[in-house]
């Protein structure tokens, strides 16, 4: 083994050491904290910050450089529903960090809900669980939580339904998008690379390394209705594919190889 093989050996044992010792611990600390100042009746805007810190924090412990394009898509005050691409459990830190101040919830999967401390935190702070069976239950969960949800918040929809296992991009379910229609709310495409080849499913070790997101131009649906869906989960998934491949070109230049599939 090279130098440069056995240094980037050491620095994944490294970082996946302290990545395992301190995120779980943080992930409660802040998970109380976020539960406390529900609790409270704090602004709304503490909670907001304790995703924002913990998507920071995960990134820094990981040795996770960010680059970022696209902010300016964002109208600040304007809710959406955020669509990016999902390939790995280092997505969503990775998210909030390059989103930071923008006030996003997610839709989560009952088994991530079920977690405690953490999944109640997330629960209780404004996202919403689901049991991905498509059931008329899981219908009205996200439209009971679209119903009392300040108007700033974005929720964020992996519309591929889960982690991708090949780092491939997936088609999407329409649940994102009758959700958008229903509500109102503009599309927000997101594309990003390297998560996959930071952590990919199924494997134990965390790299460091960058990664790379492209927040696109939202996508209106002022003048859809609700059979017009699918129509716009195929404009979503052809931006979400253009903004992938752009994130991945940017990380090639950056001399990493994203993993995965093209």
């Amino acid at each position: 083994m090279g130098t440069t093989g056995l240094s980037s050996r050491l620095d994944t044992i490294f970082r996946t050491t302290v990545s395992y010792l301190l995120i779980p611990a943080a992930t409660v600390f802040l998970s109380l904290c976020a539960l406390f100042r529900v609790v409270r009746g704090a602004p709304r805007a503490k909670v907001d910050s304790v995703y924002w810190t913990f998507g920071s924090f995960v990134l820094r412990v990981g040795g996770t450089r960010l680059e970022v394009h696209g902010l300016e898509n964002i109208d600040p005050g304007q809710g959406y529903v955020l669509v990016p691409n999902h390939e790995s459990n280092w997505d969503p830190p990775a998210l909030l960090a390059a989103l930071t101040g923008t006030p996003v919830r997610f839709v989560v999967k009952k088994e991530i809900s079920d977690i405690p401390i953490f999944g109640w935190a997330i629960i209780q702070s404004g996202s919403v669980r689901v049991e991905r069976t498509g059931n008329q239950s899981d219908v009205d969960r996200i439209r009971e939580r679209m119903g009392t949800r300040p108007t700033d918040i974005s929720m964020l929809f992996y519309a591929e339904g889960s982690r991708s296992r090949d780092g491939a991009l997936h088609p999407f379910k329409k649940g994102a998008f009758a959700t958008s229609i229903a509500h109102r709310l503009p599309i927000l495409p997101i594309g990003h690379a390297g998560c996959y080849r930071i952590w990919p499913p199924g494997r134990v070790g965390i790299r460091s390394g960058p990664v790379v997101v492209e927040v696109g131009r939202p996508i209106p649906v002022e003048n859809l209705q609700y059979e017009d869906r699918e129509q716009l989960r195929d404009e979503t998934f052809d931006a979400v594919k253009e903004l992938r491949t752009r994130s991945r070109r940017r990380l090639r230049e950056l001399g990493v190889e994203p993993g995965g599939i093209d």
